[in-house]
């Protein structure tokens, strides 16, 4: 929650987590089953470069062949989508503190209600393209135009007329979603607001039959995302099966997971701080029933297990005595999907 005396303000904090839920690129594309519930000119550039780049008006990169879809490590692991399938209209506030700073999100809604976990797919998307593209010492730029029959096709959805209309929505979300973080792309340390997209345009087509239907997109994207691209070591492969996921809930959790785990044979989170990591609005009780039923089904890439015996692990957050539980997780090896 914000603290009293404005963004600003320090707040002091009962423990290290603490919250509550109250340029142009053109990109080149029928399949799979999901629904939708600056420029760097090196010679020789390096894919951990931080030099920043200057801006270009034009972007244009290739269709990838079968990319590895990549996240963002802060995006995956902090509550800035809603994960919840019906239009969610109020905001989600959540704070941490981190070594001696306190960090800061708040997500408010527009007309349509929050951004969501699915529509963050479109970013996922754009991300990769961005990063390929400076990989292969391309100069990039915020503004990005794609097909968006690529975009449906590379995030796992079929490729409809209601897909393009449900893409569209997603677009609307992301456009009129506010973010106010303190939560930095950069060594600058700054309060910052700002919506997903700054603008968005879709380009359509007559068809033969004289219908128009909708063809391209052209967004540009916010600098504090731009920002984001542009650092790769921030960036994490996300495995294929996580667009098979149908729930919100397993979809946050994946990407928590996928960033905690890391390199680790064995990691754990009480399930209250977890909640909070989540953005959700139900009470803790509620959110373990859910999180058993999620372990009981599986999630791509580990092996789940609740208890309240925390057994001499590294815990993530406070300890808490009386009827805390935690969910354990191992790397599994051979990844669905």
């Amino acid at each position: 929650l914000l603290p009293a005396g404005g963004i600003g303000a320090h707040a002091p904090a009962s423990g290290p987590w603490r919250g509550m839920v109250n340029g142009t690129l053109t990109l080149g594309a029928e399949s799979s089953s999901n629904s939708w519930p600056g420029c760097l000119s090196l010679s020789k550039r390096d894919p951990m470069s931080t030099v920043k780049p200057r801006q270009i008006e034009l972007f244009v990169a290739q269709q990838l062949e079968a990319p590895s879809l990549r996240d963002d490590i802060d995006i995956m692991s902090l509550p800035f989508f809603s994960i919840e399938k019906t239009p969610r209209h109020d905001p989600i506030e959540f704070e941490r503190v981190v070594g001696d700073r306190r960090q800061y999100i708040r997500v408010s809604p527009g007309e349509f209600g929050l951004a969501t976990i699915w529509d963050n797919d479109i970013i996922l998307y754009l991300r990769t393209q961005i990063i390929e593209a400076l990989n292969r010492n391309r100069d990039v730029s915020k503004r990005i135009s794609f097909h968006i029959h690529d975009c449906l096709v590379a995030t796992g959805r079929r490729t409809g007329g209601r897909e393009y209309e449900l893409f569209k929505e997603a677009l609307t979300r992301l456009k009129t979603t506010t973010v106010l973080t303190n939560i930095s792309t950069s060594d600058e340390i700054a309060d910052e607001g700002f919506g997903w997209l700054e603008s968005f345009k879709i380009k359509r087509r007559r068809t033969a039959a004289g219908a128009d239907v909708m063809a391209s997109c052209e967004v540009v994207i916010s600098d504090w995302l731009f920002g984001l691209f542009l650092n790769s070591r921030r960036a994490l492969a996300i495995d294929s099966a996580y667009f098979h996921l149908q729930g919100g809930l397993e979809r946050k959790l994946y990407g928590i997971l996928r960033k905690h785990l890391g390199q680790q044979s064995m990691w754990q989170i009480g399930t209250d701080t977890l909640k909070d990591l989540c953005g959700v609005k139900r009470d803790v009780r509620r959110f373990t029933y859910d999180l058993k039923k999620i372990v009981e089904r599986g999630l791509p890439g580990f092996d789940l297990e609740i208890t309240k015996e925390p057994r001499g692990l590294k815990l993530v957050g406070p300890q808490r005595v009386s009827k805390r539980a935690y969910l354990v997780v191992r790397p599994r090896r051979a990844l669905a999907g």
